[in-house]
């Protein structure tokens, strides 16, 4: 809990919520590594069946809606930051910072951001 409250803390942007279901797979492989909450352009958060270590790198890949971008999916290097079990003992919640994006998915993140985010959250 101390380690998700210094996140909040240090946290630069606001997230918002999305309105739209969305997984996130580890990599390249087809292992859902959970389900977006909320994201910002310097980070995310997921619903995850399990938990991970913190301070891993991840590759992250996410599928878009075509409204969104040319294409379906975005692809970006992200470090775990905090892990904690969510109100339902049978998920975790997992925050993410996000390290290695390029200006095309940077824009894609902004247009899901703009297009489908519902909620300020500090």
């Amino acid at each position: 809990m101390a380690e998700e409250r210094q996140g909040y803390e240090q946290r630069r942007t606001t997230r918002r919520h999305l309105v739209f279901y969305s997984r996130v797979f580890d990599g390249m492989s087809s292992r859902v590594l959970g389900h977006l909450m909320n994201i910002s352009s310097e980070g995310l958060m997921l619903l995850s069946d399990g938990p991970v270590e913190v301070n891993e790198e991840y590759r992250l890949r996410m599928r878009l809606p075509k409204e969104v971008s040319g294409s379906d999916e975005i692809v970006f290097g992200a470090v775990s930051r905090w892990c904690r079990q969510d109100e339902n003992p049978d998920f975790y919640v997992i925050g993410f910072q996000i390290q290695d994006m390029d200006d095309e998915t940077r824009r894609s993140v902004a247009d899901l951001i703009e297009e489908f985010g519902v909620q300020d959250q500090p």
